[in-house]
């Protein structure tokens, strides 16, 4: 079933369940047709339509490792109980010299999760050029806990990620954002460097990967579960 949705910015229809040929399709073709897909549920709608910290659109093009090394913690104190302190700097950026945001492989790994989300989540149509695009589009307040994190900056790493890993918003929810990752990094030095921009974007997160765990996390073991994972959890408190 397709409705016209008019109480939240942007979100031009919602069907009860996703169609991975039509998700595909519109995946596709945003960058011309600003008509970009999102699966959600109904609590995310909740979380939309507020208003954000910072609306400012130039804000988006700002470079994502500033933005990062502004939201990155470290270091940590000498006297941190940390078992293993963050430094002071955040790693250099890594990731493919491609863009990979409308790379065939991206728009599949995309189009997978939305079949596997069949009977559990209903597809969004956005207008947004694309999947990065879409909290900001949405004006959706799940980072609300941190004044700091407004949704154009987050929007800018968004972009970056989606460009070096082709890693796309898929899921929207009240507090959470999945997203596909079609070229996940591998090495040590690319899951550490990545881990640590998860970590400067989502500080709340005791672990994205894995739900069930229930203490901190290591960066070093962070990076060690992201290493060739196809779907980035991120959840704020």
């Amino acid at each position: 079933m397709k409705t016209e949705h008019e109480t939240v910015p942007n979100l031009l229809e919602l069907l009860d369940e996703p169609d991975p040929s039509s998700y595909r399709r519109l995946l596709r073709d945003a960058r011309t047709s600003h008509r970009c897909p999102v699966l959600l549920n109904d609590g995310a709608l909740h979380r939309c339509g507020l208003p954000a910290v910072d609306e400012d659109p130039a804000l988006v093009d700002l470079d994502p490792h500033t933005v990062l090394s502004e939201w990155w913690s470290g270091p940590c104190l000498p006297d941190c109980p940390c078992d293993e302190p963050l430094a002071a700097a955040l790693p250099a950026p890594v990731g493919s010299q491609q863009d990979l945001s409308r790379h065939h492989a991206t728009i599949a790994s995309a189009t997978r999760f939305a079949r596997a989300a069949q009977g559990i989540a209903r597809m969004g149509v956005v207008d947004a050029a694309r999947p990065a695009d879409v909290p900001l589009a949405l004006r959706w307040s799940g980072m609300c806990n941190y004044r700091d994190r407004d949704l154009p900056r987050a929007t800018a790493v968004l972009r970056s990620w989606e460009e070096r890993f082709g890693a796309v918003v898929a899921f929207v929810g009240p507090d959470t954002l999945l997203l596909s990752v079609a070229r996940p990094p591998r090495s040590v030095e690319e899951c550490t460097s990545v881990a640590a921009e998860h970590f400067a974007f989502c500080p709340d997160q005791v672990d994205p990967q894995v739900e069930l765990r229930t203490g901190p996390i290591p960066l070093s073991e962070y990076a060690e579960s992201i290493s060739g994972e196809t779907l980035w959890r991120f959840w704020w408190d």
